[in-house]
């Protein structure tokens, strides 16, 4: 807090549940710092459905931080509806699927040092080059329909998905940041959603979730 300049923490969020902790402790400890007023609101990422209810029998939660995008939905099954259905801010992160969804990824593409795409199966052979064919099709669609960027687009998508939803997402300069404002003051429509669907369907024979990104046991 003073390295921030602040007397608070708004949001504080857990970022992965800790197996070795039981969820309660570590719930019970940011309720304490909520009393104290150290922090405004409690979040967790990363956690299932069975964890966060845990961890709202022991302490208030106000949002939840998983990983969400076009190609990753794995959230939909349990995540996603218990978000909504509990008031929870749901904040995705990975909205443009590392890079994928951005528009700027050829198949020359090479990723070195610790880039996490060196191990995303998203963005190994064969499966790269549908993710590929997939991400053409779809800024085909915004373009056609829309008049926006495949970037823009999948913004779009998420936010459509919920009256709570954020999309987050990494930038290496300020200048990457400029589409998103693309992304703002129009909405996708049922037919949108079910056209992406569709591509999806017809592209992407051997689809990878987000998994890889779990820390070890």
């Amino acid at each position: 807090m003073r390295r921030l300049q602040t007397d608070r923490i708004d949001l504080y969020q857990v970022h992965w549940p800790d197996n070795k902790v039981p969820i309660a402790e570590t719930a019970e400890a940011l309720a304490q710092l909520q009393r104290e007023g150290k922090i405004l609101e409690i979040g967790v990422s990363n956690f299932s459905p069975e964890q966060m209810a845990v961890w709202q029998k022991n302490a208030p939660l106000h949002s939840v931080q998983p990983p969400y995008n076009i190609f990753e939905r794995e959230i939909e099954k349990d995540v996603l509806p218990y978000a909504q259905s509990h008031g929870l801010m749901v904040l995705a992160y990975g909205a443009i699927c590392r890079g994928l969804l951005s528009g700027k990824i050829t198949a020359k593409r090479e990723f070195q040092g610790d880039d996490l795409r060196r191990i995303d199966p998203k963005f190994q052979e064969p499966r790269f080059s549908q993710y590929l064919n997939a991400v053409d099709q779809l800024a085909r669609l915004a373009k056609e329909r829309h008049e926006k960027s495949i970037l823009a687009f999948a913004i779009r998508w998420v936010l459509d998905r919920g009256d709570r939803m954020v999309a987050l997402w990494g930038a290496r300069s300020a200048e990457q940041l400029d589409p998103c404002q693309e992304a703002f003051g129009w909405k996708l429509s049922d037919d949108d959603y079910t056209a992406v669907d569709q591509i999806l369907a017809e592209t992407i024979k051997d689809p990878a979730g987000p998994e890889f990104m779990a820390p070890p046991e």
